[in-house]
Formats: C-alpha cells, sequence, structure tokens
C-alpha cells in the first residue's frame, strides 16, 4: 500500500513539476512582450515626431525585425520573443523547455505638443517561413499566441544625468 501511494506521489510530482515549468515558460514569455514593448517606448521618447523610413530607421536599426510596415504615420514591425528553461535531471544531464512566438509593434507617430504617439505590442501569428529562437540560440518547440498585449503613449524620455566635474558638489556621482 505505501508503494502506491508513494507512486501516486512521486506521478504528482513530476505532473506538477511540469504545469509549473509550462507556467514558468509562460510567464518569462509575457516578460520578454514586455521589454520589447517598454524598448519601444524608450526608443520612440527620444524621437516621437518621425515617420516614415527615418522612423523605421531608428526603431529598428539592424533589421531584427522578419517583418516590417510604414503607413503614413504608423510604423509596424513583427519580432520574434523566445524563451527556454532548462531543468537538470537526477542523473546528470538536463531537460530544455522553449516556447516563443511573435509580436507585432505598432508605433503611431504624435501630431505635436503633449500628443507624443502610442506604442502598441501584441502576439501575433508569425509569417509562414519565420525562425524563432529561445535563449541560447535554441530553436523553439512550441509557439503561442496567448499574450497579453500592451498600449502606452509614449511619454517624454528621462532627463539627462548631469555630469559632475572635478572639485564641483556632485550628487550624482562623479569626481
Amino acid at each position: 500500500m505505501r508503494r502506491a501511494a508513494g507512486a501516486v506521489l512521486a506521478c504528482a510530482v513530476v505532473l506538477a513539476g511540469c504545469a509549473s515549468t509550462e507556467d514558468q515558460l509562460q510567464d518569462r514569455l509575457q516578460e520578454r512582450l514586455d521589454g520589447v514593448h517598454q524598448h519601444y517606448l524608450e526608443v520612440r521618447a527620444h524621437d516621437p515626431y518621425s515617420t516614415g523610413g527615418a522612423a523605421l530607421e531608428t526603431l529598428d536599426p539592424y533589421g531584427y525585425a522578419v517583418s516590417t510596415s510604414v503607413d503614413g504615420d504608423v510604423v509596424t514591425l513583427v519580432r520574434t520573443i523566445g524563451v527556454s528553461i532548462r531543468e537538470d535531471k537526477w542523473l546528470g544531464g538536463y531537460d530544455e523547455y522553449t516556447l516563443g512566438g511573435c509580436v507585432v509593434v505598432v508605433v503611431e507617430a504624435g501630431k505635436g505638443g503633449s500628443d507624443r504617439g502610442i506604442v502598441a505590442t501584441g502576439p501575433v501569428d508569425c509569417p509562414p517561413g519565420t525562425d524563432v529562437d529561445a535563449d541560447h540560440g535554441v530553436p523553439v518547440d512550441t509557439r503561442t499566441t496567448d499574450l497579453d498585449a500592451r498600449r502606452d503613449d509614449v511619454e517624454a524620455p528621462p532627463p539627462d544625468r548631469s555630469v559632475c566635474l572635478s572639485g564641483e558638489l556632485c550628487t550624482e556621482g562623479g569626481g
């Protein structure tokens, strides 16, 4: 009887571990989407009014987007995101679990004054033939669009940090 109870308990622990890994992957992928969204908000904060090719150049200077389009004051980019979790095996080695997908980032230029534009980021199906890599360059096994979208107004950038010169009263480090 004890062996049967132990086997049931071991199976429950294994199953709970799998669900936990799936939840961790989902949470980390949502954090990755949030990070992409925050990145574009920060980039746009320094250049909120550019449009067309100039806006695309500042938003995707290295060509990481798998798809881009410009329509008037709106730039649309599709980026891949992926995460992985490595779990050690009892007898050595590890299992690697991956999750990924694509996100669409829509950047609308500001009209001037207090209107500095909008950045909206959300999950989207990947274009056909798109490779999605997780951490460490590992291709993802599973793709999802089950992520929360984000939409925020572009805020003014934080003020530049002051530079202290030697001999001055410095409150933010320096000389």
